[in-house]
């Protein structure tokens, strides 16, 4: 019995010796055959592929929020310089209304009624974006600049415009087209949102000989002109030209703060960051220009914005283009004069933007069309 019992045991040991060795006697692993490898690697690739557009989604929801918040911040700062000055910041000019020469005689060809151009001779005439800086905690850049002689032909860095052009907003920056960057040598910077000027006589594109029939357009006249300065009776804009002391009262705001847009990001081009057509000029002092204005079209996505596409190259020609648009996918935000903010499709109606544009039409916008 006991014999029988260790012979067992003995059998049983080399049966688990047997299950723990190969069949030429050393160690063998356990692990994935090349097929279950591949079946993994196809998994996680399909899982990454599900994935990566909800992320990509949900960082442009995030930037798209950032991008309203910035609108907000300045229609608010808008509103805080209205109750400071009683009226609406006023749109940029160019010269000025006293210009002078360095020996200090009247220049009348830097009279904004003129027709000069392209920029201001003192920060009175500068953008918007500069005027509301102190309603935006951005005071330390607003005293940058200095309450210099209004000298044309224009003197360099005259009010210290270039000081104030290298300070980057950051608040002025869309998140979804680009950082806050400067331009150029001098590395001036931009703004990714316009002030509103009203209704646009003229073409929406400079390079294509097209102009809306009545009432989404008008005959061309001077960029530079009460008519396309936001001043232009039933065709009035939240930001107007100031060349000839002209203001933009809340009274003014015929159709209601709630119903007029003041600011929008502005149509730009991927190819054309920092280039003539709407993005070449400083921030601060780009004059009554599209680098900081646009109006009544009907926007545009970045990528539908007129502009060379290959095989010409970038610099084939320039476009100003007097339209709203944006980068994010699907539309672009907007600010009312009341501070607040909405989202608008691209395919939004164009009678009902152009009716949102203009602050003194009359034009009744019922809720739904909202």
């Amino acid at each position: 019995m006991e014999l029988r019992l260790r012979q067992a045991t003995r059998g049983s040991d080399a049966g688990s010796g047997a299950k723990r060795t190969g069949r030429d006697g050393g160690n063998q692993a356990q692990g994935f055959t090349l097929v279950e490898l591949l079946v993994v690697i196809a998994i996680i690739g399909i899982l990454v592929g599900l994935l990566l557009p909800a992320v990509q989604s949900a960082r442009e929801a995030a930037r798209r929020m950032q991008c309203s918040n910035n609108l907000k911040q300045m229609s608010l700062a808008a509103l805080n310089f209205e109750s400071t000055y009683k009226k609406l910041p006023e749109g940029p000019l160019d010269g000025a209304m006293n210009a002078i020469t360095t020996d200090d005689a009247p220049n009348s060809a830097g009279y904004p009624k003129n027709g000069t151009c392209c920029r201001a001779a003192t920060r009175t005439g500068w953008s918007t974006q500069y005027k509301i800086l102190p309603f935006l905690e951005g005071n330390n850049i607003y005293e940058l600049a200095r309450d210099d002689p209004p000298y044309w032909p224009n003197v360099a860095n005259n009010a210290g415009e270039d000081d104030v052009a290298q300070a980057l907003v950051s608040t002025y920056y869309c998140p979804s087209r680009r950082s806050p960057k400067g331009y150029g040598s001098a590395r001036f910077g931009r703004v990714d949102y316009a002030g509103c000027a009203g209704f646009y006589s003229g073409r929406p594109d400079s390079t294509i000989d097209y102009i809306p029939e009545a009432p989404l357009g008008a005959p061309a006249v001077s960029t530079r002109s009460k008519t396309n300065g936001g001043l232009e009776p039933s065709k009035g804009g939240a930001i107007v030209w100031p060349g000839e002391g002209d203001k933009r009262t809340l009274a003014g705001i015929l159709d209601g703060t709630s119903n007029t847009i003041i600011f929008s990001e502005k149509s730009l081009h991927t190819s054309q960051h920092g280039r003539d057509g709407g993005d070449n000029e400083r921030w601060n002092n780009a004059g009554w220009d599209e680098c900081v204005l646009r109006w009544h079209f009907p926007p545009k996505h970045d990528r539908q914005t007129v502009a060379p596409l290959p095989p010409q190259s970038y610099d084939a020609f320039t476009n100003w283009n007097r339209y709203f648009g944006a980068a994010h996918a699907s539309g672009l935000n907007a600010a009312f004069v009341d501070g607040s903010v909405r989202f608008f499709s691209y395919n939004v109606d164009a009678t009902l933007w152009k009716n949102l544009c203009v602050c003194d039409d009359g034009e009744i916008i019922g809720g739904e069309s909202l």
